[in-house]
Order: C-alpha cells, then structure tokens, then sequence
C-alpha cells in the first residue's frame, strides 16, 4: 500500500517540509512573508505531520488531509494563486489522500482539486475564468506533469508489486512437500513458471524422470523430449518455431537443462516469441532451475544409494540361496546317485525309471535356480528391460546351434514394474521352451510398446505341437503364461502346428498417460 509504513510517512513529511521552506525563500525574493503566514504555515505542516505520525484513526486522518488541501489552496492564494512558488508543495499533499481511496478516485480528486483551482481564484479576483487560465497558461502544463509523473508512480509501484510477488513465489516454493525421484515436481515446477511469466505456457521436458516413477510424462511432453531428443538446440538458449502436435508452428524460448558435471537432462519449453521474455523473467527462470538441478542432483544420489541397497540385498538373497537350496540339491544329486547304484539287478527295471526320471528334474530345478541367481545377481538389478532381455537370450542360448533375434519397437520412459516383471517372465518361459521341446534353428523375440499396450511376441521354427498339446493345461507352462498376462488385464494367444514352428503372442494394456515413443 501507498505512504502505510512509518519509513515512506519520515521520507514524505522530510520531503514536504523541505518544499515549504524552498517556498518560502522563493517567496520572500519577490514579495515579503508575514510572522503570519510564516507562524500559520510551520503550525499546520506540524500538526498535519503529527497526526499521521501518530497513527490517528482513518477519519482524524482523511480530515487532516482535506484540512491541509483547504490550507493550501489559501497559501495559494496569498502568494500569487497559480503563480505562487508552494504549487509542489500543495499538490503534494493530494499524496495522502490516496491512502483513503483506491488509484481512480485519487485521479479524480486530484483532477477535481486542480480544475478548481483557477474557478476559485478566478471568483476571488472578480474576473472570468478562461483569461485567469490564459494568463497562468504554465499551470496546464505543471498539471499533466503532475499526471504524467502520478502515472509513472502507479506503474511503478504495481510492476514493484507483482515483482514481489514473483519473489516471494519462488521463495515460498522452497518449503513445498515434495515426494522423491521427481514424483510431482514437473507438474508443480510448470505451474510456478507460469505464474512468474504472465500465464504462457510452459512444458518442462525431463528426459529422465526418474527410473522407479510411476507417473511419467504426459503425450505432450513425450512428444516435444523425443522431438528435441533427435533434433537437440545447438544452442544452449534459443528463439525458435516448433511444431505441435497437431502440425501448427509455434514459438518457443528453449533452455537446455544442465546438471553439476554439465550433462543434459532436459528441455524448458516457453510459448513465447523472440525476445518477449523480459531480463527479469529470464532471472526468475534461473531462480527456478537452480532449484530443479538441486532436485535433479538429490534424486540422482539418492536413486543411486536405492540401486545400491538392490543390489546389496539381491546378492545376499542370491548368495543365501546359493549356500543352502543349491547345496541341498547338489546333496540330493549325489544321493540319487548312490540310490542309483545300490538298486537291485531283479529290480532296476522297474525302479531305475523313476530314480533317472527324479535325477532329472533335480537337475533342472538345479539349473534353473543357479539361473534365477545370475538374474538376481546381474540383469534385473539393471532396471533396463531390453537389455535385460537381450542377455537373456544370449545366455540361454549361448553353446547351442540356435540364433537368437531380438526386436524392439518404441520406446518408453518408464514402464510399471510389475509390467516390466511379467514381460521379462514371459519372454523367459517362452524361450526355455524353446530350448528344451522345439529342436529349434532360430528364437525370434520382438518387444512393440505403444500408447495403447505392449505387444510381446516370441516365435521359433522348430517342430511345433499338437493343438491338444498347445491347450493342455500346464502343457509347456502354457498355463503360467497365461494367468501371469491375465492376471494384468492383458491376453495371449498360442499358435503352432506341427513341423511350422510356434507363435507365442501377448498384450499387455498401459495407461494412456504414460510417455512412449
């Protein structure tokens, strides 16, 4: 508010008394001062000084300055009507009445009070109005002076004002509740951006949201990350025209995000056009992106503390399994081995079957936990499903005479977890399969994600099955498969004949909200 804080009023009175002796030295150049009119001044710039300091009521307040304005009007008077030397120090005084009355009724109190005042000397000196003003012509032009600086002085303060505000905007945000790996912080970061610049619109594109985040970008800001992702700024801040995705051309203010070691990790995106942005709009974004780097850099550390504990703890969980379940069935092993030995000749027919038929599945259960080890102990921990299907398929079928062939389509940014589990299961069984019952040359594996669902299709040419076969149910773990993919609202599909191979096909449905390429 305007002249409300006891500072402004001690500068203002300073200010005002300074103007009533200047007033009265000019004056006394061309005309005498009375001990009255010297004693009247000083007395009523007092106590017009008083009372404001004091901080007496609104209507001892509002009184005082129609007083001082009535007070003025007759210094005037006395000492030469427009052309007297106290006009500042009587138009200042309309300064206080704007602490009763909001920026349009102090312009027409002050225009009111200056059109009154050649009337009323113009009556006083028993003369028309229009020559007194043709004869004081000059005061027209002190008047829309006086205007012209009263307007500089409003847009002053309202720019000073909402300045502020931005400030304490960007302040305040520091004490906001925020949920770690960037959960929250785009969406919140954007809507603080485009309040500090005046409503255009703002898309922060993060190139990696964080690897354990749920809810990541929406179609829009994939669609301008992957855009700026293959068609990178040369620059580090440029003006320049993109387009949407509905084709138009827009403008942009891009700022490519950098964290502490000076790497990319993202993109501000301002709707603006060239130059629009002001120098304080470009401090403020500043202000902004120190706090994402700060953000950008905990996540960072803290997601790398989190793949540390992961690992930690699947090594021991792999390492616990390794020294009791895989020591139990090499245990077994040997004792089959021996039970194998000591059966009877007049009963290894019939008993030999079952004991090799037992060996066997030891084996396999042997086999397939020093697997689940490797996982537990490399590829899962990665977090990255395409690699880590990638080197499953090479490990399983490293040694044999079959050809591996991965395909991935479209990209993602972040995937469910349990999403990404469910894949990498049934790309896992379906290749196992492969490898033990298909006699197959070549494992074809293709990965397609859209916005719509993941589509996993993992196809042989080996020599396929029986339609008995292929619906029995636990045939193969066919019937894993299926209530793994149903269980996520998804479906599969089996396809095989005999001599042509097998098709596994499966969808899987995604959240329309999640970002992909």
């Amino acid at each position: 508010m305007f002249l409300l804080n006891r500072t402004s009023l001690y500068v203002f009175f300073g200010c005002r008394w300074v103007l009533l002796l200047m007033g009265l030295l000019i004056y006394t150049k061309s005309g005498s001062v009375t001990p009255g009119l010297l004693l009247s001044a000083v007395l009523v710039q007092t106590l017009y000084s008083l009372l404001f300091l004091n901080r007496s009521r609104p209507i001892t307040a509002a009184a005082a300055s129609a007083g001082d304005m009535v007070f003025g009007s007759y210094l005037l008077w006395l000492t030469g009507g427009l052309s007297s030397p106290f006009m500042i120090y009587c138009f200042t005084g309309l300064l206080m009445v704007k602490r009763f009355s909001s920026w349009r009724k102090f312009y027409g109190i002050s225009l009111s009070y200056a059109l009154l005042l050649p009337v009323i000397f113009a009556l006083a000196g028993e003369g028309p109005a229009y020559k007194y003003m043709l004869n004081h012509f000059d005061y027209s032009f002190f008047v829309l002076a006086f205007f012209c600086a009263l307007s500089l002085v409003q847009y002053l303060f309202n720019d000073l004002r909402k300045q502020m505000r931005k400030l304490v905007l960007i302040y305040s945000s520091r004490l906001a509740d925020r949920q770690p790996h960037m959960q929250g912080t785009i969406p919140c970061m954007e809507g603080l951006l485009k309040q500090i610049l005046d409503d255009r619109e703002v898309i922060l594109c993060v190139a990696n949201e964080g690897r354990y985040e749920n809810k990541v970008q929406s179609w829009k800001h994939t669609y301008f990350t992957n855009y700026l992702m293959q068609n990178r700024p040369q620059r580090q801040k440029l003006y320049t025209k993109l387009p949407s995705p509905t084709g138009e051309a827009a403008s942009f203010y891009i700022l490519t995000l950098l964290d502490r070691t000076r790497e990319s990790y993202g993109w501000l995106m301002v709707k603006s056009e060239k130059n629009e942005l002001s120098v304080l709009h470009k401090i403020y974004i500043q202000f902004l992106l120190m706090k994402l780097e700060a953000i950008h850099f905990n996540d960072q550390q803290l997601l790398d503390a989190e793949e540390t504990a992961i690992a930690i703890e699947r090594n021991t969980i792999a390492q616990n399994i390794h020294d009791g379940i895989t020591q139990e069935l090499f245990f077994i092993s040997i004792q089959l081995f021996q039970l194998k030995n000591a059966i009877p000749a007049h009963a290894r027919d019939e008993v030999l079957p079952y004991v090799s038929d037992i060996e066997k599945k030891v084996k396999e259960s042997h086999r397939d936990i020093r697997q689940f080890i490797t996982e537990l102990k490399n590829e899962k921990r990665k977090f990255n499903l395409h690699h880590a299907i990638d080197k499953l398929l090479q490990r399983i079928t490293e040694h044999t005479d079959v050809k591996p062939v991965f395909e991935n389509v479209g990209w993602v940014a972040q995937e469910q977890l349990d999403i990404e589990e469910a894949i990498y299961h049934l790309v896992e069984e379906a290749a196992n399969n492969v490898m033990k019952h298909a006699c197959a040359k070549q494992l074809y594996v293709k990965i397609e994600v859209t916005s719509v669902q993941w589509t996993i299709t993992v196809k042989d040419d080996g020599i396929g099955m029986r339609n008995a076969e292929v619906h029995g149910q636990g045939r193969f773990g066919l019937g894993g498969m299926e209530s793994r993919i149903r269980a996520l609202n998804g479906a599969i599909s089996f396809q095989s004949e005999v001599g042509a191979g097998t098709t596994v096909k499966a969808y899987i449905p995604r959240e329309r909200s999640i970002a992909y390429v």
